[in-house]
């Protein structure tokens, strides 16, 4: 895939050690703004909408999509601010399990990992109940009423009547773009890496859990901890999008971590 602009949906701020921010499905870089505000004066901030999200270019070839794509684009982004350098790396759900995947395959480049719930679902056992559960969703959301496919959605992430009680441009705005949540689940289904391959990630890892989160995200996201050699684990009193529900504990919490 040919990226004609790597910088379009990049927004790079402050100066120092780079640090890069990657947000969950269905949002766009914005959600990590309170983050920047915390880090720029101390860091070079590389926040990113995915690919079909924010200001990104869109998936120009969905039937070939996969997340090489978004690791390509994310590579060159930050090769364009800063080659060559070592860098912290964030991610929430879908953004967590892209930041995974990024760490595993150039983990001397990663000087820490935070992750919220990274809904890395192909390390889900085949045939799991939790596997089962994670595809049916996948399958729930991509239907061709994309108001019933984002309801379904961010009710399942948040709480019944999440998406009813939304503003109707912020209901239109992701009924647009339902159909890059489909291809995130393409994403996250058909990577291969495995459990085991997370033991190469020797830098240390903050992973976060929302007591209220749904017990798919939060099982998997101990899965994965346990898999890592040199982890912290914080539980908050929060959901699966505790990061922009709750910012105002989740990111200082972020920004906490990378500084010690």
């Amino acid at each position: 895939m040919t990226i004609h602009n790597p910088l379009k949906g990049a927004y790079i701020s402050g100066q120092g050690t780079p640090i890069v921010l990657l947000h969950s499905s269905l949002s766009s870089a914005r959600q990590w703004q309170p983050l920047v505000k915390l880090l720029e004066p101390h860091y070079l901030v590389i926040n990113i909408d995915m690919l079909s999200y924010g200001n990104a270019e869109k998936v120009a070839d969905e039937l070939h999509y996969n997340f090489d794509v978004e690791i390509n684009r994310i590579k060159k982004i930050i090769n364009s601010v800063a080659q060559h350098q070592s860098f912290h790396l964030v991610g929430h759900s879908c953004g967590g399990a892209i930041a995974l995947k990024l760490a595993i395959e150039d983990p001397e480049k990663i000087l820490s990992l935070s992750l919220y719930e990274p809904v890395a679902f192909h390390l889900l056992e085949q045939n799991s109940g939790a596997r089962v559960l994670a595809e049916n969703f996948a399958n729930q959301v991509n239907i061709d009423d994309r108001y019933k496919g984002a309801e379904i959605f961010t009710d399942f992430w948040n709480q019944a009547g999440f998406f009813a009680a939304l503003p109707q441009k912020i209901q239109d705005i992701m009924a647009r773009d339902m159909p890059k949540v489909s291809l995130d689940f393409k994403g996250l289904i058909s990577e291969k890496y495995t459990l085991s391959d997370l033991s190469r990630l020797t830098c240390k890892v903050l992973m976060m859990t929302g007591e209220q989160s749904p017990e798919l995200s939060r099982s998997l996201a101990n899965q994965i901890k346990a898999s890592l050699p040199n982890v912290e684990h914080q539980h908050f009193p929060t959901g699966h999008m505790g990061p922009v529900t709750h910012s105002g504990l989740i990111h200082p919490a972020i920004a906490r971590f990378i500084a010690h």
